[in-house]
């Protein structure tokens, strides 16, 4: 959206053939052009004779960022100022000694460059929730308030899940939540759009993948930081130390299960999760097809549905 007055953004592109590797760039944007607009143009103009590769969907500009305050406070508010330079500096993995690509899958560097703006007090977008989100985060929020333990999500394809469950998660204040997936790629898109915006912007993200994560869990929860823990479903000979760790802490748990009818339906996967869940935890279910399978393990209280239908009428009478 345009407003009336100048500002500095920065983008991000990558090719489908090569996700790991990723450019990062700026655009000054004057008054009154959208800066979405602007930025696909530079994206298309860098690519020279090879605009087909833009034409063909093989180059995706995944994410812009408005950068206007952190540019005004390092004196970098004009155009061609290499602000991102100064932010790439600061997040390596730099290809190069002076280009702009990034030897790192371009969701990861989109959750650096997320953590860093937020970080240095550049103001990040506010999550705004579309009507179905809100209603059912409702819907969801008053089941448990209900007494309801185990709820149900089937979620349509478009629905915004990451989201949805993010302000769940919010609302209900826990102090850690567990983000766990057969598929793990589920992470680190949940982790993408939770350091996005600026409601979220002082959650701790923990992945039990790291040896230190108890320590990060432990520092996070000592400075009254709510904590995001991702904890993968996969059988390994680290999971059931980590189930054990996670649900032996002393505070309420807030535990979503994602993609629920891929992997994480089977008894090896959701049982010993049924096992370490306390009374006073809170467990919600998403899944966007095969709700039955998703939940066959389960002792399901209550349970929400949207269908894309719904979607598309809720967006219909928005416009």
């Amino acid at each position: 959206m345009s407003t009336n007055f100048d500002r500095m953004f920065c983008y991000l592109w990558y090719e489908k053939s090569n996700p790991n590797e990723c450019k990062f760039g700026e655009r000054w944007v004057p008054a009154g052009i959208d800066p979405q607009t602007s930025c696909e143009k530079r994206v298309k103009d860098s690519l020279g004779v090879r605009k087909d590769l833009w034409k063909t969907g093989e180059v995706v500009l995944f994410k812009i960022w408005d950068v206007t305050e952190y540019a005004k406070k390092y004196n970098r508010y004009y155009s061609q100022s290499r602000v991102d330079d100064h932010i790439r500096e600061q997040i390596g993995f730099r290809k190069g000694t002076t280009g702009e690509i990034h030897t790192l899958n371009y969701e990861v560097m989109a959750i650096k460059v997320n953590k860093l703006l937020a970080k240095l007090d550049q103001p990040l977008p506010t999550a705004g929730l579309s009507t179905g989100q809100y209603n059912m985060a409702s819907d969801v929020l008053d089941l448990y308030d209900g007494g309801k333990k185990v709820v149900l999500a089937e979620l349509c394809a478009r629905f915004g899940k990451t989201i949805f469950s993010g302000a769940v998660a919010t609302e209900l204040e826990s102090s850690v939540t567990i983000i766990t997936s057969y598929v793990k790629t589920v992470f680190t898109s949940f982790e993408v759009d939770m350091t996005s915006f600026e409601q979220f912007k002082d959650i701790v993200h923990v992945s039990t993948d790291d040896d230190d994560y108890q320590q990060q869990i432990e520092d996070a929860l000592a400075n009254n930081k709510r904590v995001f823990v991702y904890l993968s479903l996969v059988q390994g000979g680290k999971r059931q130390e980590r189930i054990n760790y996670l649900f032996g802490l002393d505070t309420e748990r807030f535990l979503i299960i994602d993609e629920a009818d891929f992997g994480a339906h089977k008894s090896g996967q959701s049982e010993p999760l049924i096992d370490a869940i306390k009374d006073n935890d809170k467990i919600l279910i998403m899944t966007g097809t095969n709700a039955d399978k998703a939940a066959s393990t389960w002792k399901v209280d209550g349970m929400v549905s949207t269908t894309y239908f719904e979607l598309l009428g809720h967006k219909s009478l928005a416009a």
